[in-house]
């Protein structure tokens, strides 16, 4: 890099002058170990994502083995048999709660035509 005279200032012509008298008694193991650390400070970081794969997939089969263990069996999930905790309304009650209701909803629904499988009637 050479710059014109009138930018030189002696001060950096002594410090560059000090530089390249201790660069030219460096052998060439030592002066290759600089650029390359030299090159390496200038690289950016390295990300350690890599590291972290097997440390995320670990904690994602803890985790799953954990909601394995923590959940019910299948079977209690989703029970086949009817829930025999709420008790049927017997028919007299069902009358009750009928007429208690809007009756005309009913009277309407009873005469409604049924729709079939089979078609409409001739």
């Amino acid at each position: 890099m050479s710059r014109p005279d009138r930018d030189r200032d002696p001060i950096h012509d002594a410090a560059r002058d000090l530089f390249d008298r201790a660069s030219d008694r460096l052998d060439q193991g030592i002066a290759f170990r600089l650029r390359r650390a030299r090159h390496e400070a200038q690289q950016p970081p390295r990300r350690s994502l890599p590291a972290l794969v097997p440390a995320g997939a670990f904690a994602a089969a803890v985790l799953a083995l954990g909601v394995a263990w923590w959940l019910p069996s299948s079977g209690t999930l989703a029970p086949d048999a009817p829930d025999l905790s709420v008790a049927p309304v017997p028919a007299a009650e069902f009358d009750t709660l009928l007429a208690e209701e809007d009756p005309e909803l009913y009277i309407w629904l009873a005469d409604a035509p049924v729709a079939t499988a089979a078609g409409p009637r001739p």
